[in-house]
């Protein structure tokens, strides 16, 4: 655009020195202010059109750097999800059997409980048959003396 601005003075002035009329001249220089405004309006336009286009790629990129970076996060996350889920089982499956053994315990103490019940029966009936057996008889108790009439006994 310069080009032609600078080649259109250059030839206007070329021209001028052949003898161009000055209201000829005059009507050049008042059209090529203009189309020079025009482009210099039309220049602030662009530029700021290429600032905001600038503004918005810039923000774009940032948008799709958060969406990488969350949807990296979300993988990381699924991942420690499925993690978590399979312990959870794992420990679900963990926790059935140590019920099933606090059963099992439970049932085994009951019979322990009676079993001792029985054997402390029998090893009570045990040591005092032997008791009797190798003990000698007890002495008949001796003959309270009695004062006149009454029976006290002395301690």
């Amino acid at each position: 655009m310069r080009f032609l601005f600078i080649g259109a003075v250059a030839w206007g002035v070329v021209g001028c020195a052949q003898g161009i009329p000055p209201a000829r001249l005059q009507a050049h220089m008042v059209a090529a202010e203009q189309w020079q405004r025009r482009y210099q309006e039309e220049r602030a336009h662009t530029d700021a059109l290429a600032e905001r286009l600038a503004a918005t790629e810039a923000a774009l990129e940032r948008v799709a750097s958060e969406l990488a970076e969350a949807e990296q996060v979300r993988g990381v996350l699924n991942e420690e999800l499925e993690r978590s889920e399979g312990e959870r089982h794992t420990l679900e499956d963990f926790v059935t059997h140590l019920q099933a053994q606090k059963r099992e315990l439970s049932v085994m103490h009951e019979e322990l409980s009676e079993l001792h019940e029985e054997v402390t029966d029998v090893w009570y009936e045990s040591a005092l048959s032997r008791a009797r057996r190798y003990s000698p008889p007890p002495p008949p108790p001796p003959a309270a003396p009695t004062v006149e009439g009454t029976r006290e006994t002395l301690p």
